[in-house]
């Protein structure tokens, strides 16, 4: 059998609908995720594969560029829409590609309608957008939650590209409620970012933190970034909420950092 030119499985809406009519005709489970992909990385390609492995073809739902820069920031994405459809097209694991221009994934959900959802594990059913849940819930959609492959992300790629050092981890912070919330913590030797769901309504500075130079917190349609740059302490996030073995484990690579040792 020839191979497909992978440009064809790139699908506008004109033709996402009749695709998805010929799968259900046909009796074939779909799978559908939807992300930025703005720089595919192991931890992609893991996860896309082992979505596949849900049902019978795979589609992603990838961002517009300016979904993406909604969502992260004016520096993002590197990789053009089409760009990134286009990459993500050429994988054996991924049937088809459809580039969505809403903010979220609704829109591009409700069309498709798809048998089963999955999430890389960065997410949890919490995490995920609540609108997009209530959504699939209702439409009967089975959601999967996939493990993460730990320390593959764009951000640390981007680190590496920078030539600054860092380490990327799973934790988890008291919240409203005193609630545990799970958070991405990366941790370079000048500053610590704090990723988790959005809680804040703007933009926001705040100086003269105890060992911390600044507190900028940046507000997505769905994430926040916290980024708390040290004025050359090693402990820089006690106050704010961390479970004991997370803040000594930040605390333990800045100072190995600072010491010219890198990560433990």
């Amino acid at each position: 059998m020839g191979s497909m030119d992978f440009a064809e499985k790139i699908l506008d809406a004109t033709a996402l609908g009749p695709w998805r009519e010929a799968l259900r005709s046909a009796g074939r489970k779909l799978v559908v995720t939807n992300g930025c992909f703005d720089v595919l990385h192991l931890g992609h390609v893991t996860y896309l594969q082992q979505a596949r492995g849900q049902g019978d073809a795979l589609l992603v739902g990838v961002t517009s560029d300016a979904g993406v820069r909604a969502l992260k920031g004016p520096g993002r994405p590197l990789n053009a829409e089409g760009d990134r459809a286009g990459v993500l097209a050429a994988l054996e694991s991924v049937d088809a590609v459809h580039v969505f221009a809403e903010l979220d994934a609704r829109a591009f959900l409700q069309a498709v309608r798809p048998d089963v959802y999955v999430k890389g594990g960065d997410y949890t059913l919490e995490t995920i957008n609540q609108d997009e849940r209530r959504l699939l819930e209702g439409l009967g959609v089975k959601i999967v939650i996939l493990p993460e492959v730990p320390g593959k992300s764009t951000s640390a790629l981007l680190r590496k590209i920078n030539t600054m050092p860092s380490e990327t981890f799973q934790a988890s912070r008291w919240t409203r409620g005193n609630h545990l919330f799970p958070t991405v913590v990366e941790v370079t030797d000048k500053a610590v970012a704090r990723r988790k769901r959005s809680w804040f309504k703007k933009d926001e500075m705040s100086v003269g933190i105890n060992k911390v130079a600044s507190v900028h917190i940046r507000t997505g349609l769905i994430w926040s970034e916290i980024l708390i740059e040290s004025s050359g302490g090693t402990d820089p996030i006690t106050s704010h909420g961390h479970r004991k073995s997370d803040a000594q484990r930040i605390k333990e690579l800045i100072e190995g950092y600072q010491q010219g040792s890198g990560a433990s």
